[in-house]
């Protein structure tokens, strides 16, 4: 069932007044991390949305901890409004996690996203933390190119940015991985960090994957875990109402 038109203007509603708030908060956080999370969401065809919060040690690129989360999403996929969408089940997956953590990689966008508001400024203002937003496309903005694809000699290459159509403002950076790629990833500050720190944290956790290492961790495991409940070899039950530890169902990482 569609949303109604006049719940889709709350919503943006809702993401102006994020926006103003998360605005103000755009600066270095002043401390490097120590452990960072990573959020992806993956789909199973029975059960809906499989959310998945890592975390990993920022030096060592270790993985430490994950948890787990499903659930049918309460709002179809509408582009602009992906927070509302994941960011329930990522709250859920998130209080499985047995450390703290200093800062967020989120798979999807930040400020780089029509209202300033993506799914990583929601979820870093909503919990305080520094967010950063990583997203395979453009959501929003002008890309200027201040690199041709083969000019790249070392990877991360910084290929170009997102500019903001009215004001010219930097929103996200556009980022070859690894020499084997053809396309950008987008990095964009969320809340809590400004844009060069994204950056810098970020390509630091690039390991010759096309994602950063917490958010490689959370796209594969979702992944892999709604393939099992879609073979019927997992079962919603053995998340323990919704969070669970399944290291015996993972795959070698």
């Amino acid at each position: 069932m569609k949303t109604p038109y006049s719940n889709i203007r709350k919503l943006i509603e809702i993401q102006k007044n994020i926006s103003y708030k998360a605005l103000g908060s755009l600066r270095p956080p002043g401390y490097a991390p120590r452990l960072v999370v990573g959020l992806d969401a993956a789909y199973s065809r029975i059960y809906g949305g499989v959310a998945v919060a890592v975390i990993i040690d920022y030096v060592s690129g270790s993985l430490l901890d994950y948890s787990v989360a499903i659930g049918e999403p309460r709002l179809e996929y509408i582009p602009g409004l992906l927070a509302f969408r994941e960011a329930p089940l990522f709250y859920t997956a998130l209080q499985g996690l047995r450390h703290e953590y200093d800062l967020l990689v989120i798979d999807g966008h930040g400020i780089s996203h029509p209202r300033k508001a993506g799914i990583a400024t929601h979820i870093g203002l909503a919990l305080g933390k520094p967010s950063i937003g990583v997203a395979k496309k453009k959501l929003y903005g002008n890309e200027v190119y201040i690199k041709k694809l083969g000019e790249c000699n070392v990877h991360p290459c910084t290929i170009g940015y997102v500019a903001d159509p009215e004001t010219g403002e930097k929103l996200a950076y556009m980022v070859l991985p690894n020499k084997r790629s053809r396309a950008p990833i987008y990095i964009s500050p969320g809340a809590n960090i400004d844009l060069e720190t994204a950056l810098k944290t970020v390509t630091s956790m690039l390991k010759g994957t096309r994602l950063p290492l917490p958010t490689y961790h959370a796209d594969k495991i979702s992944k892999h875990i709604a393939r099992l409940l879609d073979r019927g070899v997992l079962k919603p039950n053995q998340l323990k109402g919704g969070l669970g530890r399944l290291d015996h169902f993972m795959p070698r990482i």
